[in-house]
């Protein structure tokens, strides 16, 4: 796969071309785009947040389901790796679908909520953190958008 380079040129006839690699020509229609950009067109704190979170409220969960025996039941452990995986998704989800992240940060922040239950919320470090990013994605607007201000018409 060829990466773009940044430092390309433009020849006398129009056509423009990667400084890197001589004899190639780029396409004026191809449009790249910088990881700044990317981040800053979805919530991506957010669900860098949720992801996190969600493996940290999987984790103690899958440590013991690891050390526990088969014969001892495991029901409740299994609902904080079940928990903990959901949130990690919708962490993905809120980066691949940013254009959800209103129903995406609810539902984290529900799962989030619901971990301190079934898993003791990650040691709480993990319910905590990914209460913040279903917050940051609940909360995030794309940067064009702009809510009305009360009172203004």
């Amino acid at each position: 796969m060829k990466v773009p380079s940044l430092a390309a040129t433009e020849r006398g006839d129009g056509t423009v071309t990667d400084a890197d690699t001589p004899g190639t020509t780029g396409s004026s229609t191809e449009e790249t785009i910088t990881f700044a950009e990317w981040r800053a067109a979805r919530p991506f704190y957010g669900g860098l947040a949720l992801i996190v979170g969600g493996l940290v409220i999987a984790w103690p969960s899958v440590q013991f389901l690891l050390q526990a025996s088969m014969l001892q039941h495991q029901s409740v452990v299994s609902l904080g790796v079940i928990v903990g995986a959901l949130i990690v998704f919708l962490g993905v989800a809120a980066l691949l679908r940013p254009e959800h992240s209103t129903v995406i940060g609810l539902a984290g922040l529900i799962l989030a909520t619901a971990s301190f239950v079934v898993a003791f919320g990650g040691l709480l470090v993990g319910m905590f953190v990914a209460s913040a990013g279903g917050i940051l994605c609940f909360a995030w607007r794309p940067s064009g958008e702009s809510l009305p201000l009360a009172g203004t018409e």
